[in-house]
C-alpha cells in the first residue's frame, strides 16, 4: 500500500537481476500498484512509432530494455513522453537521480500542462522515497493545481492520495485525513476501483486508531469486496487483517481468528515474509486476549524467527516485547522481564529512544510487582 515501500521493493528485486517473468505474484502486485501512481504522458502523433514499442516493454517490466532502446534515439526524437517513460524506468531500477533528471527534461520539453503535472507528480514521488516530505508536498501541490484546472480527475485522485500519505509523514494529520477523504470521493465518483479500495483501507485504519470502529469495519468490508473483484490478494489480506484487529478490539475473538488466519494464508502463498510476521504477531495477540497463551507464544516465536532471518532488528525488538506481554498476562513475570530486556537491547541498537524509555518503565513496573 505504501509507495515508499513499493519503490524500495521494486528496486531491490530488479537489482537482483532475475527475469521479470520469474519474480512472482507478490512482485507483480507491488509493481502494478506503483505503476498506477506514476504518470505517463498522452501519446503525440510524432511519438506513436517509438512509444508503442517502449510502452510494451514498460508494461512487461523490462525497464533496462526501455532505457537501452531510448539511448539509441537521436536527441531530437526524445519527446517529453519518452523522458517520462525513461524516468519511470530509472525509478523502478532504483536509479533515482537519473529519474529526476529525466522528469526535469520532460518538464522542459513539453508545452502541455498535463505533461508538466505528470513530471512534477513523479518528481514528488521520488522525493517522498528520500524522506523529503515538505519538498514532495510542494511539487505535488503544484501538480494538483494543474490537475484541477484541466479536469484531470485521475490525476487529482492519485495526487490527493499521495498528498495524504505525505502530510501524515510530515506530521499534519488533519490535512492528511482531508486529502485521503477527497481522494476517496473522487475514486467513488469517477469511479476508479483500485484507488477507491486503497482509500477505503487507509481511512479504515485511521478510524480504527480513533476507535470509530463501526465506520472502520464498514470501510474494510467495502475494500475487501473491491479487492476480490480486482483479483488483488495482497489488498484482500490487508482488509482481512484490518477486520481482524477490529474484531479483536470488540472481543469477537472467533471472527478475529478466522480473518487473521485467512490473511496469513494469503501472505504465505504470496511469499510476503514481512507481512507474514506481522500477521503472526496479530494472531498471537488474539490468542493472548483469549487466554490461549501457548498458542500466542507459538505464533509470536514464529514471527520472531522470520524477523531474525530477515535481519529486521526493529521488528525483532517489537516481537520480543510482544512475547514479554504474553508472559506477563500468563503470570510468569520473570520470563516477561527477560524478553523485555531483550527488546530493550535491540531497541538500543536501532537508537529508538521512545521505545527504550517505554520498555524501561514496563520492566520497572514488573520488577516492582515481583
Amino acid at each position: 500500500m505504501c509507495p515508499f515501500h513499493d519503490a524500495a521493493f521494486a528496486a531491490e528485486r530488479f537489482k537482483a537481476g532475475a527475469d521479470p517473468d520469474k519474480k512472482g505474484e507478490l512482485f507483480q502486485l507491488r509493481i502494478d500498484a506503483l505503476k498506477r501512481r506514476l504518470r505517463l504522458a498522452k501519446e503525440n502523433k510524432g511519438d506513436a512509432e517509438h512509444l508503442s514499442s517502449l510502452v510494451k516493454l514498460y508494461d512487461e517490466n523490462r525497464f533496462e530494455r526501455v532505457l537501452d532502446t531510448v539511448r539509441a534515439f537521436p536527441i531530437e526524437e526524445k519527446s517529453a513522453a519518452i523522458f517520462l517513460l525513461s524516468g519511470n524506468s530509472f525509478f523502478f531500477l532504483g536509479e533515482k537521480e537519473e529519474a529526476v533528471a529525466a522528469y526535469q527534461e520532460a518538464y522542459r520539453r513539453t508545452k502541455k500542462t498535463r505533461d508538466k503535472a505528470a513530471a512534477m507528480a513523479n518528481f514528488a514521488l521520488v522525493l517522498s522515497t528520500k524522506g523529503k516530505w515538505e519538498q514532495a508536498i510542494g511539487w505535488l501541490t503544484r501538480a494538483l493545481e494543474i490537475d484541477r484546472t484541466t479536469d484531470n480527475w485521475l490525476g487529482q485522485g492519485t495526487a490527493l492520495s499521495l498528498l495524504g500519505d505525505l502530510y501524515f509523514q510530515a506530521g499534519d494529520r488533519e490535512k492528511g485525513a482531508a486529502a485521503h477523504i477527497e481522494a476517496l470521493e473522487i475514486a467513488e465518483t469517477i469511479p476508479i476501483p483500485w484507488l477507491e479500495a486503497r482509500q477505503l483501507t487507509l481511512l479504515a485504519n485511521l478510524y480504527t486508531r480513533d476507535h470509530i470502529l463501526d465506520i472502520a469495519q464498514d470501510y474494510h468490508e467495502k475494500a475487501l469486496t473491491l479487492y476480490r473483484k480486482l483479483d488483488n490478494p495482497l489488498g484482500e489480506a490487508l482488509s482481512l487483517d484490518g477486520l481482524s484487529v477490529i474484531d479483536k478490539d470488540e472481543k469477537r475473538f472467533d471472527l478475529a481468528l478466522t480473518a487473521q488466519i485467512s490473511a496469513l494464508d494469503i501472505y504465505k502463498k504470496l511469499g510476503d515474509r514481512p507481512s507474514q510476521a506481522k500477521a503472526l504477531i496479530h494472531l498471537g495477540l488474539i490468542h493472548r486476549e483469549k487466554g490461549a497463551f501457548e498458542k500466542a507464544l507459538e505464533s509470536a516465536e514464529e514471527a520472531l524467527e522470520i524477523r531474525e532471518i530477515l535481519g529486521d532488528t526493529n521488528g525483532m525488538a517489537h516481537t520480543e516485547g510482544t512475547i514479554g506481554t504474553i508472559y506477563e498476562k500468563k503470570g510468569e513475570l520473570s520470563r516477561a522481564v527477560d524478553h523485555l530486556e531483550r527488546a530493550m537491547a535491540l531497541f538500543k541498537k536501532t537508537g529508538a529512544s521512545p521505545q527504550i524509555h517505554a520498555v524501561e518503565l514496563q520492566i520497572q513496573r514488573l520488577r516492582d510487582q515481583m
